[in-house]
């Protein structure tokens, strides 16, 4: 019976503490998404999305959002986007999260937290590297789903009436 357990410890130990998304990666001491798209880079129709705000013509901010999604807190980030031979990759980085907005009252004195909290603050363990989970959530998994779409470039369907 012990033989079994050690058996099954070993199978599970490689995948305890790895689980978080691959996409999401250290670099300096900071966390960064990244992903390269298979297909022509459409700068016009990047540029459609109300969720980015462009600062040049391939970088920019994420604008405050949680994707719609409950699980995740308001964020906002950096991105920059690299075009090579047919194809582009996206980096975000800076990843600010906003905390709730919770009122304290204190004997008359209210406090509402308005600092950001940076991605690396509460996704990277003391020994460098990232948090599988956080409190039982994968964030990086659901914030990978909500990047890839967010510079998937929509094609559009040519509905001639």
């Amino acid at each position: 019976m012990k033989k079994m357990k050690y058996i099954f410890l070993m199978f599970l130990l490689p995948f305890i503490g790895f689980s978080q998304n691959p996409n999401f990666k250290i670099e300096d001491k900071t966390i960064i998404w990244q992903w390269v798209y298979n297909d022509s880079l459409d700068l016009a129709n990047i540029k459609q999305n109300l969720k980015l705000e462009f600062l040049t013509d391939t970088t920019g901010k994420l604008k405050r959002t949680n994707f719609n999604d409950k699980n995740l807190r308001e964020q906002i980030a950096e991105f920059k986007i690299e075009e090579k031979q047919g194809r582009y990759r996206v980096t975000v980085f800076n990843i600010k999260i906003i905390p709730m907005q919770v009122s304290f009252d204190l004997g008359g004195i209210s406090s509402m937290p308005d600092d950001l909290v940076s991605f690396e603050d509460i996704m990277i363990k003391n020994n460098g590297t990232m948090k599988a989970k956080l409190m039982g959530f994968d964030i990086t998994e659901a914030l990978n789903k909500h990047y890839l779409d967010l510079f998937t470039i929509k094609k559009r369907t040519n509905e001639d009436w």
